[in-house]
């Protein structure tokens, strides 16, 4: 009789269950590991994007070089071969002066295209349209 005592009686549990208090510490420790983590991952990814960003200069200043003396070996390839052709001295150099002066039209009516985008022609145009709307807001009663 004694074994059916104790089947009816609940066992005490061992542990104590966890308070409100300590549940809640233990999630702003894991959310505070998180954010550590991810902390040093943006800080990681900062600094590769910032020796990426230094390498990139450094080989544009390369490739402007590189692309500069290609240009210039190839204009003087031009120049060369209409002199042997013409026979002309300045036939070759007129060439030349004619294909790199269309080359820079070509690059400025560019550039233009790209100083009108540079303004933010639709952010400008939707800022408008919205403070014009908060003014006649404002002038109706």
């Amino acid at each position: 009789m004694a074994d059916s005592n104790s089947e009816s009686e609940p066992a005490a549990p061992d542990i104590a269950e966890p308070s409100l208090v300590d549940v809640a510490r233990s999630a702003f420790d894991g959310a505070m590991h998180v954010a550590e983590a991810s902390l040093a991952l943006l800080r990681a990814e900062l600094q590769l994007a910032k020796r990426s960003a230094f390498t990139i200069v450094w080989l544009a200043f390369a490739l402007i070089f590189l692309g500069a003396t290609a240009w210039l070996s190839l204009t003087a390839a031009i120049a060369v071969g209409v002199f042997q052709l013409s026979g002309n001295l300045f036939l070759g150099i007129a060439t030349v002066t004619a294909i790199n002066s269309t080359g820079a039209l070509w690059a400025i009516a560019g550039m233009r295209r790209c100083w009108r985008d540079l303004t933010l022609p639709n952010t400008r145009a939707l800022i408008t349209s919205r403070t014009g709307r908060a003014a006649e807001r404002q002038d109706k009663p």
